[in-house]
């Protein structure tokens, strides 16, 4: 990851601006570059993660927040609304990772998706158990504790995607 910070900085010294625009919209960006484009993909996915998990505890789910609840009923009450905005925000980074940072065509639309869906499983699960735990033994309130979701995602999908998902 340092590398790749530094060989952003590297390009960035050596091109000027209009040069740094056309690689940033190319398939054919060098890795900081396409790196760069999978954290701004990365944040669109949390985005919109947290706006469906927010907007489940709050308008469909309301009494997910009753402060009465024990802490292990709060702590699953997080799994049915992290489900969902895992369907939503799953769905809607393979669409930008497909048409903006990596190169489809290693393996058919279908099977492409259901990779892409089996690498960001583990990441998710794992994730929503961090979150469960945070707001068990911490007594995290669920808003803050999306926290534990995020970082097991970032730390398995990208390599996971670039190098057995996506051709480039």
């Amino acid at each position: 990851m340092i590398k790749s910070l530094l060989g952003l900085l590297d390009l960035i010294r050596q091109n000027d601006v209009p040069t740094l625009l056309r690689l940033f919209h190319s398939r054919e960006a060098p890795p900081a570059i396409q790196f760069l484009k999978y954290a701004i993909s990365g944040v669109g996915a949390l985005i919109v993660h947290t706006s469906v998990y927010i907007g489940l505890i709050y308008l469909v789910w309301p009494e997910l927040n009753d402060p009465k609840m024990d802490d292990w009923l709060r702590a699953k009450s997080t799994f049915a609304p992290t489900a969902v905005a895992f369907l939503f925000s799953n769905a809607f980074v393979y669409w930008l990772n497909m048409k903006w940072v990596f190169t489809p065509g290693r393996h058919s639309p279908i099977k492409e998706f259901l990779l892409f869906t089996a690498v960001n499983l583990p990441g998710a699960l794992t994730g929503t158990l961090a979150q469960a735990a945070l707001v068990y033994f911490l007594h995290w309130p669920k808003p803050a504790a999306l926290l534990g979701f995020i970082l097991p995602n970032i730390l398995i999908n990208f390599i996971c995607r670039k190098f057995f998902i996506f051709k480039k």
